[in-house]
């Protein structure tokens, strides 16, 4: 019996070191895992961040973009200094390609006040050529276009201008001369308030869209450069812009006023001739008497609609906005230097300057000063058709117009009548005799377009969008001294050009692909 005992109790010991020794080799329960989940709170797309409340979308686009004629990106009126004379187009490139990724970000959670929402977009540009020269090509950019905070009612950062109603990135390809900011976005802190029905305002603080103060009693700018921003007296930024905003949005469509204040004061003090002001820029008790001209601000009122046309198809549209300026130039024209100069064949030359205010110092018992804020009006309108669910059709159309009072214009031509500089002209008559009454710097700019588009999914497309603009230049009929090594190239100095009008035909092909639309 013992021997049976010792050989089982041996058994059982065995049986028992083999479990526990299969025992280890097991592994350890591991913890929950946590999967993504879908939020759809805030449309398709959104996928909590786990452990979160926070509903997160990453997004964005791949493009490729291929130009004949003009800017990559822009039409001919890029307000560029580097321009070259070729017959047709403002550039030696006829002829330019683009690639571009977009990453977007947007994330939002809930708070007792309401949705917080953060937005970004970060970008990678390469044009080959390059803007700003015919050699470079490289050309590449890193750059972030939006970055903004929503939550009850507030916007801040970096998002579209609340001026802006006409949606013009959705009607062409081009970066058409009109007061749109939703491209590049804007600097801005705002509040909306919505009062029910589809009715809401908006009050925001923006960043100052400044263009030229131009000075014309400073010796220093005797001549105007072709493309050149006519700006020599900018206050330092001492306020923002304010806009304010009536919107409504209903099934029909979309419908806005709008206005803005612009700071277009002067920045300088004039000394009178008899030593009262020798410090340029000192603010001094008798201020009138030291010639400075006074504060004044700028405005520019608007008016646009977005109206849907389902009668006629079922995505139709038709849309515009009508804007004017006084002192507030690039509520009218934003695109970036805003200048048109432009050479065309044969010794031609298209022109003219944008300013916010025109100056003039106060001398007491020989002239008075004052401050000439300039006017300018513009409007651009669209007609958008579906031929069938995935082929669309869009044709627009605008114009904008920079009006100079007499005191403004006939400083200016004084100004312009200085000798020639480097990059700069100087008006003549037929003769080659310096001649003021061949001056006159109001201009415009009209252009019309149509771009065609086919959406083979909703996040894959390729179009066409073929431009016509025209410049009807400033000093039309005159004759210019021009200084430039690259107006002409192999010319030390230019000979005389003929300001006339200018027009050109561009065109570019799209394939976009959107990583998350």
């Amino acid at each position: 019996m013992k021997m049976v005992k010792s050989l089982l109790l041996g058994s059982a010991a065995g049986l028992i070191a083999v479990a526990g020794a299969q025992a280890a080799d097991l592994a350890v329960k591991a913890k929950p895992v946590e999967y993504v989940k879908i939020c759809d709170l805030y449309g398709a797309g959104f996928y909590y961040v786990p452990g979160t409340d926070i509903c997160v979308k990453i997004g964005g686009y791949v493009r490729g973009q291929y130009f004949v004629g003009g800017y990559t990106g822009s039409p001919m009126f890029g307000g560029r200094s580097d321009i070259e004379n070729t017959r047709s187009f403002n550039s030696a490139n006829d002829f330019r390609f683009r690639a571009r990724a977009i990453m977007t970000m947007d994330s939002r959670s809930p708070t007792p006040w309401g949705t917080v929402r953060t937005y970004a977009m970060f970008g990678w540009n390469l044009n080959s050529p390059a803007f700003n020269t015919s050699i470079d090509r490289t050309g590449e950019t890193f750059y972030t276009r939006r970055a903004f905070i929503q939550w009850a009612g507030f916007t801040f950062g970096r998002a579209q201008s609340f001026f802006d109603v006409f949606p013009q990135g959705s009607f062409t390809y081009w970066s058409l001369p009109t007061h749109d900011t939703g491209d590049p976005g804007h600097l801005l802190a705002a509040y909306t308030a919505m009062w029910g029905n589809g009715i809401s305002t908006t009050i925001s603080a923006e960043a100052p869209r400044r263009h030229g103060v131009l000075n014309t009693d400073t010796a220093g700018v005797s001549v105007f450069n072709v493309s050149g921003n006519v700006n020599n007296d900018v206050i330092q930024e001492r306020y923002p812009d304010f806009i304010g905003n009536l919107r409504i949005d209903q099934a029909w469509g979309t419908f806005q006023v709008a206005g803005a204040l612009h700071d277009a004061s002067a920045a300088y003090w004039f000394a009178d001739g008899n030593n009262r002001c020798t410090t340029v820029g000192t603010s001094l008790t008798g201020a009138q008497e030291c010639g400075y001209p006074g504060d004044k601000w700028g405005y520019a009122v608007s008016v646009g609609a977005t109206i849907k046309l389902p009668f006629i198809a079922p995505k139709d549209r038709v849309a515009f906005q009508v804007n004017f300026s006084e002192g507030a130039y690039r509520y009218v024209n934003n695109i970036s230097g805003g200048n048109p100069g432009w050479f065309g064949g044969n010794y031609s030359l298209g022109a003219g300057w944008g300013t916010d205010a025109v100056l003039r110092d106060n001398v007491p018992g020989v002239r008075s000063g004052s401050l000439e804020l300039t006017e300018a009006w513009g409007f651009i309108a669209a007609y958008e058709h579906f031929w069938t669910p995935y082929l669309r059709t869009s044709w627009y159309g605008g114009a904008y117009e920079v009006d100079y009072n007499a005191n403004a214009n006939n400083w200016m031509c004084n100004n312009i009548l200085g000798g020639p500089g480097g990059g700069a002209i100087q008006l003549v008559n037929a003769a080659g005799v310096a001649d003021r009454s061949i001056c006159d710097n109001n201009h415009g700019v009209w252009f019309v377009g149509s771009r065609t588009q086919w959406n083979i999914r909703p996040d894959f497309y390729m179009g066409v969008d073929v431009l016509y603009q025209k410049l009807e230049t400033a000093h039309d009929g005159a004759l210019a001294y021009y200084n430039d090594v690259d107006a002409r190239p192999g010319r030390a100095i230019g000979p005389y050009y003929k300001l006339e009008d200018q027009e050109a035909l561009v065109a570019t092909f799209r394939v976009h692909r959107s990583i998350v639309p």
